[in-house]
């Protein structure tokens, strides 16, 4: 179980940095290919990448797993301390392990173990406030859409060797949910080797509940998935100094 934490782990923090990295490259031709007015301090795009640590309460065993959640949003600046994030999450896994089976699996496989992997399209609008010109916390409501769920089931055959094989179960599942995310977060500075200007990187923890359960007939199965959430933000904001370095 260590080993496997610590591979996401480091999965999610090569995420991170190819993010950050890329974001960088690209911050100037987005804004020339957008156009100013997406990437001032009024109103700017960002790239966002985050470990999804989910748990499905409710399903016997069930043990909390991990995943990747990655998009884009926009931020509208309200007034000093406000700012409004839609944003737009097109993967966004979903995943639980150690569950009971959900679907038959052939009688051939014995000592099997299940894993559930839902993914949803995540639609957040959350309201921004700053405490303090670093750090921030927000809220607001969130539409999910799933796109996939599959059960992957790993066992022995009878010459004792290893085999998965993954399943359809999205028709046991609720097409859409519904969440409210809470988060705080924190702006951190970067600088480069190759000038002395710097790069913010938002920093964020967030936490969401589902409202709805997930299941279709929860007189079978029911829960509602409960959602940890890490991850960074880098914004396309357009200032003379960055712009310069392109």
């Amino acid at each position: 179980m260590m080993k496997f934490i610590i591979q996401k782990t480091a999965l999610i923090l090569l995420l991170m940095l190819s993010v950050i990295s890329f974001a960088r490259g690209q911050a100037a031709l987005i804004i020339l290919i957008l156009g100013d007015k997406v990437a001032t301090e009024e109103f700017h795009l960002s790239m966002d990448a985050a470990l999804n640590v989910s748990t499905y309460p409710g399903l016997n065993e069930s043990e909390r797993g991990f995943g990747i959640n990655f998009g884009l949003g926009t931020h509208l600046k309200l007034g000093e301390k406000w700012h409004l994030k839609p944003e737009f999450k097109p993967m966004s896994r979903k995943i639980a392990d150690d569950v009971n089976s959900l679907t038959t699996v052939p009688d051939e496989l014995t000592g099997e173990k299940n894993r559930i992997t839902l993914n949803f399209i995540d639609v957040p609008v959350l309201l921004q406030y700053n405490i303090t010109p670093r750090f921030f916390v927000s809220a607001g409501p969130q539409v999910s859409f799933l796109t996939k769920a599959h059960q992957i089931t790993t066992g022995s055959l009878a010459d004792e060797t290893d085999s998965s094989i993954k399943i359809d179960i999205e028709p046991q599942f609720n097409s859409v949910n519904f969440s409210f995310p809470v988060e705080a977060g924190y702006l951190i500075k970067l600088s480069t080797k190759r000038s002395a200007s710097t790069m913010d990187i938002n920093l964020f923890a967030r936490y969401e509940y589902d409202f709805k359960d997930v299941f279709k007939d929860n007189t079978v199965n029911s829960s509602k998935i409960s959602l940890f959430q890490i991850g960074a933000s880098v914004p396309f904001i357009k200032t003379d100094e960055s712009l310069n370095q392109y």
